[in-house]
């Protein structure tokens, strides 16, 4: 065996003497197959996941084991038959049977329960007999093919924790089943990766690299370890190139930052005794240290880009091993924040983790890149304020065209949230949350951002409050990212463009000025943004049919478009969700504003829009939001041109005296 040592096979059998729930929850997880006969198909017939989502709510489909052919929705009820469900079940069967079969293995080595290790090969054996048989198969965006799977990063997971599995059982397997597992399937799927791993950044190289890379440590093929670990696009240089220089994951998305992590730490963990472990490479601890420099209020991971809840849903644990092998009291701080909400019994935490986690604490305060870095803003304030500024770089695949795009939270609520992403098979995908449209920022013509590095200008804290300034400048050079994207964007929309966001963050509210420059005349500049809860007044104006047939404003509804006049200094939009008030005050300068409704984050619910439109080469937006439990802290605003800035006086008033704040931005 190579994943552990006879030490830590001694070590985890003590430990479950003491501690039998981690072990215990893995055999309620595997009861289901133990239960039932080794089920696999016969042919390459198994489908993407993520295409098992209701297309009309946007949230995944109820799995049943016995029923291959009706899938129903748990929103609206429907029931879905034929394809891509049909196919996409037997893709799910297999997940389910390679990673029960992994627990399965981990549960025979801790208990020496024989019938585990039995069914665990079994199912190989099963697989074995029809894998090199499976045709090659997918055409899902973005993937290269897969045969057990729909596309290569499938496949990698399968072969991966088959590989895993096959270790563990080294020494219980017969001669007869490793020779036949390894010649029929596991040796033939490392050829198959190897042809089909892309030239490129991405997580699903790491993914396809950490099966590889296994595969030729278990069976000495050293090739593999080679192509896998050491040469171009392997897990060094993916590590080394594609982690940016402020930490994150080049593809933006911390559920795609955690997903790259997962698959470096399952290579990590299997060769960790072996001269082919890189776990002390520094950009490991880096990348798991960032995320505290952004975490929400109530330790929540931001939806950044193409992150879904099921991303991040059992990311925190990955800091179990990471903690054990690297240490440092901001992983730690991130295990007791994690452990503070629930039991420290799961399998992570059993077979990877540190024995003891001392208590730790931490405050994450602001946090910022180097002014002229791409990146992102984090700031914090009292009753659980939050601003998230986005001036980051193009991350491709997994991008959303959203420079300069704000995420807001306060007093517990998501206030103006990023909305992140449902499944990618999801019709709402591609045509909703994917868009810049959906974002709180500008859009030009309807059409998404084109590729652009945004940086950070300024920060500066003085006089009670934080001054952040960014830009996204198309008119720059720019280099797009070492990986395969596919267009989806009006380059020619933003070529001449620069745009310029201005923040003051202050005790009791943010004002923004949102410059553009450059727009085409003739082309709709708008600035968007989404909040949560109910209007206290419906927006007057005239009712609007259909806002627009472009994507994702296609979805928009309820909508009402008001133009008010020109000397107006400012419009009062107001919401209240739950007990917390938001107003917004708004510098109209004749523009159009709409308000309306668009779907949240699942479907089945909405959220409020508020779009300012202008026309123009210059055009300039300016806000201040505020949000609060009772009476409303600010009372007025008014804005008016300075040159080449906007001019600001916030007024308000607390605890029964008056107060008055004056802004140059």
């Amino acid at each position: 065996m190579i994943q552990f040592t006879e030490q830590e096979i001694r070590h985890l059998r003590e430990k479950f003497q003491r501690q039998r729930s981690a072990v215990n929850r893995m055999k309620e997880d595997v009861k289901e197959i133990m239960a039932e006969p080794v089920l696999v198909p016969k042919t390459g017939i198994a489908n993407w996941s993520l295409y098992y989502y209701c297309p009309d709510c946007s949230v995944r489909l109820s799995f049943d084991r016995k029923d291959p052919y009706h899938h129903g929705c748990p929103s609206c009820g429907r029931m879905y038959s034929g394809e891509p469900y049909d196919s996409t079940w037997w893709g799910i069967i297999n997940s389910r049977n390679y990673t029960a079969a992994f627990q399965m293995g981990l549960i025979h080595l801790i208990t020496g329960e024989t019938a585990y290790g039995r069914k665990a090969v079994d199912i190989m054996m099963e697989y074995s007999g029809y894998y090199k048989d499976y045709e090659v198969h997918g055409n899902i965006p973005y993937n290269g093919p897969g045969k057990s799977g729909a596309q290569t990063l499938d496949e990698a997971n399968f072969l991966r924790s088959f590989a895993m599995t096959y270790d563990l059982l080294s020494d219980f397997m017969t001669k007869e089943e490793k020779a036949f597992i390894g010649k029929e399937m596991l040796i033939p799927g490392a050829e198959f990766l190897m042809e089909h791993r892309h030239n490129q950044l991405h997580n699903h190289e790491v993914i396809i690299n950490s099966a590889i890379g296994i595969i030729g440590l278990i069976f000495g093929i050293d090739r593999y370890v080679r192509f896998a670990v050491y040469e171009p696009y392997g897990i060094l240089y993916q590590l080394e190139k594609g982690m940016l220089a402020d930490h994150m994951w080049f593809e933006g998305a911390f559920g795609y930052h955690f997903y790259a992590l997962t698959s470096f730490f399952a290579y990590e963990k299997f060769a960790l005794h072996t001269p082919h472990s890189h776990i002390r490479h520094p950009n490991y601890k880096a990348m798991m240290e960032l995320l505290v420099s952004y975490v929400e209020p109530g330790f929540r991971i931001p939806m950044l880009n193409d992150t879904n809840y099921g991303h991040t849903s059992s990311s925190l644990y990955l800091y179990e091993f990471a903690y054990r092998e690297l240490g440092g009291e901001t992983l730690l701080y991130v295990l007791n924040r994690l452990y503070e909400a629930e039991k420290r019994d799961h399998l992570e935490a059993f077979i990877y983790g540190a024995d003891e986690l001392p208590p730790c604490t931490m405050e994450p305060g602001n946090y910022h890149v180097e002014e002229g870095q791409s990146g992102s803003t984090v700031l914090r304030g009292k009753d659980g304020r939050y601003l998230l500024f986005k001036h980051d770089r193009y991350g491709g695949e997994h991008d959303h065209y959203d420079r300069l795009d704000i995420s807001y939270l306060a007093c517990g609520k998501r206030i103006s949230p990023d909305l992140g992403t449902t499944g990618y098979g999801a019709v709402m995908h591609y045509d909703y949350y994917k868009n810049t449209g959906t974002h709180n920022t500008v859009t030009i013509g309807e059409e998404n951002q084109a590729p652009v590095n945004a940086r950070l200008t300024r920060y500066e804290e003085a006089d009670g409050a934080v001054y952040v300034e960014a830009e996204a400048d198309w008119t720059a050079p720019y280099e797009m990212p070492d990986s395969f994207t596919i267009v989806q964007w009006k380059e020619e929309h933003y070529r001449p463009v620069k745009m310029v966001r201005k923040i003051v963050w202050a005790e009791n509210y943010f004002a923004e000025v949102f410059q553009v420059k450059g727009a085409d005349k003739n082309l709709p500049v708008d600035w968007v943004m989404h909040f949560s809860g109910s209007r206290i007044k419906q927006p007057e104006g005239v009712r609007i049919e259909t806002f627009s047939d472009r994507k994702p404003y296609s979805y928009f509804h309820h909508m009402k478009k008001t133009v008010p006049a020109k000397d107006q200094s400012s419009i009062v939009h107001e919401y209240r969700d739950g007990g917390i008030h938001t107003r917004i005050f708004s510098w109209g300068q004749g523009k159009e504003l709409y308000a309306g409704m668009g779907p949240d984050n699942p479907s089945v619910s909405d959220i409020n829009y508020q779009i300012e439109r202008a026309f123009g080469p210059e055009v300039v937006f300016a806000h201040v939001v505020t949000s609060s439990i009772g009476p409303c802290p600010v009372r007025n605003v008014t804005f008016a041109p300075d040159g080449e800035h906007v001019s600001i006086r916030v007024e308000g008033e607390r605890d029964g005296s008056q107060w008055s704040r004056f802004h140059k931005m």
